[in-house]
């Protein structure tokens, strides 16, 4: 489009698909307001115009650039949005966004939903929003199905992937032929790929390193202490990689920060341990999550976060509509998002039946005597909420210290009389004397298993516990 094409465009005024600002003075409004045009039916905006239609155009700089860039990224989920900067003058530039019908509606701004009525912008009310993430639930699950070229055969974890054929083959679930296939054979088998193209489902699931491309690829996990947020964390960590991956991570993280009662029954001589969460109802929280989650927003990442008082795992995308939250402590139809993803995990046995990851979490904590697992659903998220029976202190777990040596016991005892301490320091409070050598050993492996931290480097290296 050149100046002559763009005044004709500006003769027809402002509209439910156009819009003048003076300058990028204006560009968090004029953003509002591209935000609305994807949710209606695309638009143009033009700066260096005032209302009246006069062109007065506006110095651009790198800056600007970057500024209008920065900007365009807040809106989700992820749009390309065209930018034009043409002449007016030797020193002026109009600049001009053209931006395109949205296929994913509703999209957001800075974390809010916007709507244009006639040459008005404004905020769309809870419910239009809710209304359309409805609609799209219903139109635009097939993000697993689109073809990608970022990813090839040899980005998969191909061990990762046998293991699933032979995981399904003894659930009776895989033909036994199955083993003798080869990678793009199993692939297509399960619907991952087309045309030699890998599916968005078969990344998400056998990729060496997802997150190279998708940022979706990832759980943040936080331990905090007390039973909100704002007492702050005593472990934090983002981990990435495939859902196989990420699963197992989350098992890892739990253990290392659930507690633990163990008890000893009567006339019997074997100790009785009962993990807070049980294994097998966390471990149907966290598949069901990557089964359902909505990977079309990209900005939001499943959390996995553990209070004092319970556990909540939180994940992008509400229920659809054919399921309503008291459907789900009974019998009910299935309706993946993620169809292909399910199937994967349904194949290797990770899934016993759809439809009954919610009522089997509920089964696993009745069977270990442990409250009953929450739901909730909002038009952004779902979470899984499972309450302690009794509230933890903020420490480290017994599951962390049950399998540690004496030697490494007594170390984690003399780092609590301190914030940190050199390994010289621990040494001389030790009730034996040790060689530096045991105790830097013993002390990376209290490290490997998250139950210490070092600071500095080489001689100035400190030491302290993570939980205390």
């Amino acid at each position: 489009m050149n100046i002559d094409q763009l005044r004709e465009l500006v003769n027809q005024g402002e509209s439910d698909h156009l819009e003048f600002k003076n300058s990028t003075s204006q560009l968090k409004p004029a953003l509002e307001t591209a935000c609305a045009f994807l949710n209606l039916k695309g638009g143009f905006i033009i700066f260096g115009v005032k209302n009246n239609g006069e062109f007065i155009g506006q110095n651009v700089s790198d800056s600007t650039k970057q500024e209008i860039a920065k900007e365009i990224r807040k809106i989700e989920p992820h749009v390309s949005i065209g930018i034009h900067y043409l002449p007016l003058n030797d020193e002026k530039q109009i600049i001009l966004l053209d931006i395109p019908e949205g296929k994913h509606v509703p999209y957001i701004y800075d974390g809010r939903p916007f709507e244009r009525v006639a040459s008005t912008t404004s905020r769309m009310t809870q419910h239009q929003y809710e209304q359309l993430i409805i609609k799209r639930n219903y139109l635009n699950h097939d993000w697993e199905e689109h073809l990608t070229d970022e990813f090839a055969i040899d980005d998969l974890d191909h061990q990762e992937i046998m293991n699933t054929v032979k995981e399904g083959i003894n659930k009776n679930r895989i033909s036994p032929e199955a083993i003798e296939h080869n990678i793009e054979q199993i692939l297509d088998n399960f619907k991952l790929i087309k045309d030699s193209r890998l599916t968005n489902a078969a990344v998400v699931l056998f990729a060496k390193n997802p997150e190279k491309i998708f940022s979706r690829c990832e759980i943040k996990m936080a331990r905090f202490r007390g039973r909100t947020k704002l007492e702050g964390f005593i472990d934090n960590q983002m981990e990435r990689g495939n859902a196989f991956q990420l699963i197992t991570l989350a098992h890892h993280f739990a253990n290392r920060h659930l507690p633990i009662a163990s008890y000893f029954v009567p006339g019997k001589l074997q100790r009785v341990d009962e993990p807070a969460v049980p294994q097998l109802a966390l471990r149907e929280a966290l598949i069901n999550a990557f089964c359902h989650r909505d990977y079309n927003v990209r900005s939001s990442t499943t959390s996995f976060a553990i209070y004092d008082d319970r556990l909540e795992l939180w994940n992008p995308g509400g229920l659809l509509p054919t399921i309503k939250l008291d459907h789900l402590k009974g019998p009910h139809n299935s309706y993946p998002r993620n169809e292909l993803i399910a199937n994967v995990f349904y194949k290797r046995g990770w899934i016993e039946k759809w439809g009954t990851g919610t009522t089997r979490m509920i089964e696993y904590c009745r069977a270990n005597n442990t409250p009953e697992p929450e739901f909730t659903d909002s038009s952004n998220g779902f979470s899984v909420i499972f309450s302690f029976k009794e509230v933890m202190n903020t420490g480290i777990s017994l599951q962390a210290t049950s399998n540690l040596s004496l030697r490494q016991l007594e170390i984690i005892e003399v780092l609590k009389t301190a914030d940190t301490l050199s390994l010289k320091e621990i040494r001389l409070q030790l009730p034996a004397l040790l060689a530096e050598r045991t105790i830097r050993e013993n002390l990376n492996d209290l490290k490997i298993k998250g139950i210490v931290a070092s600071i500095g480097k080489a001689r100035t290296t400190k030491w302290q516990l993570i939980n205390k």
